[in-house]
């Protein structure tokens, strides 16, 4: 039994050693947060779900700029430039991507839907890549 119990251990350190550990804490940190939106968006009430999400995708961006100056402090200057430039070009794509989106859901489901929509993309672009930045900071912090 208690051999068992020591290969279940170690077999747990090694899931979450695989796992990064910024960005494990960035997901429990989180998951607060969307529990609040979840609710929110559960209550049908168009407002509360569009403000559900902006705010939501809100907490995500903060995330994310702090997960981003974490890696800049990890960078060596060269790649500092790369990065910074790499992080200018996602928010011109994103800004531009996001506005397309929400051009074609005014075409398509009309004004009303297409604010709730384009607050659902805005939160799923922000939530995508602070968890992308987050797996980067911990590559680096191995």
């Amino acid at each position: 039994m208690k051999k068992l119990l020591l290969i279940a251990g170690l077999l747990l350190l090694g899931v979450s050693a695989f796992a990064g550990k910024y960005e494990d804490e960035l997901t429990e940190r989180m998951k607060v947060e969307e529990e609040k939106a979840q609710s929110a968006w559960d209550s049908g009430v168009r407002a509360d779900m569009i403000n559900a999400s902006v705010n939501l995708d809100d907490e995500w961006e903060k995330e994310l700029n702090k997960v981003y100056d974490l890696i800049l402090k990890k960078l060596p200057a060269k790649e500092k430039t790369k990065f910074k430039a790499e992080q200018q070009k996602w928010k011109q794509d994103t800004k531009i991507k996001l506005k397309k989106a929400y051009d074609k859901y005014v075409v398509e489901e009309g004004e009303r839907m297409a604010g709730e929509l384009a607050a659902s993309d805005s939160l799923e672009e922000t939530k995508d890549r602070a968890l992308k930045l987050a797996k980067m900071y911990d590559k680096l912090s191995k």
